[in-house]
């Protein structure tokens, strides 16, 4: 049997939207793989801690992401930064760790504030994004997303058991 190319099938689905893409996680079976594709699209995407917006558990990432799925076949990648917006739905519980320094958060309230020393205009490059392991301890309470990045910072997100949405949606070009 031969094994499917996975890197053609980023490429063949992300690659038809000029206009940026708006990717939506399933909660099905499909949620593994959903979570790769979701990874692929914002890895080394940039955001500033003070940006985090968390309301009404709704937890909004902007970003400034690198549209890597416009660089198949260019030599060398050609750079296609756009702001985007990084989305959780159903939020039960934020934590921000670096630097042995943990911030926590129900369901809303910032992490962060512009005058914060820890970090407020702090900028974070986006290195990993998994399901966290308290996912697979049990799946009845929830699931956990981790985001991380260098040098040694990490921020679970909570989610609902049912019901939450985890989505990426690119708005205009970057000028950052």
């Amino acid at each position: 049997m031969k094994q499917p190319d996975f890197t053609q099938l980023f490429f063949d689905t992300f690659k038809k939207c000029p206009a940026g893409v708006h990717y939506k996680v399933r909660s099905d079976s499909n949620f593994q793989h959903d979570i790769h594709f979701l990874y692929s699209l914002v890895k080394n995407a940039r955001f500033t801690l003070a940006d985090i917006q968390h309301e009404k558990q709704t937890l909004v990432i902007p970003l400034c992401r690198q549209r890597s799925e416009l660089w198949q076949g260019t030599s060398p990648p050609k750079r296609n930064d756009m702001s985007s917006e990084l989305r959780f739905t159903r939020v039960r519980k934020i934590e921000w760790t670096a630097s042995q320094v943990t911030r926590k958060a129900s369901d809303e309230g910032t992490l962060f504030d512009v005058d914060d020393a820890i970090g407020g205009r702090q900028r974070c490059e986006i290195d990993a994004l998994f399901v966290g392991e308290s996912s697979r301890e049990s799946m009845r309470s929830g699931i956990e997303i981790v985001i991380a990045g260098y040098p040694g910072w990490r921020l679970r997100i909570g989610l609902a058991h049912e019901g939450w949405t985890v989505s990426v949606k690119d708005g205009t070009p970057a000028t950052l």
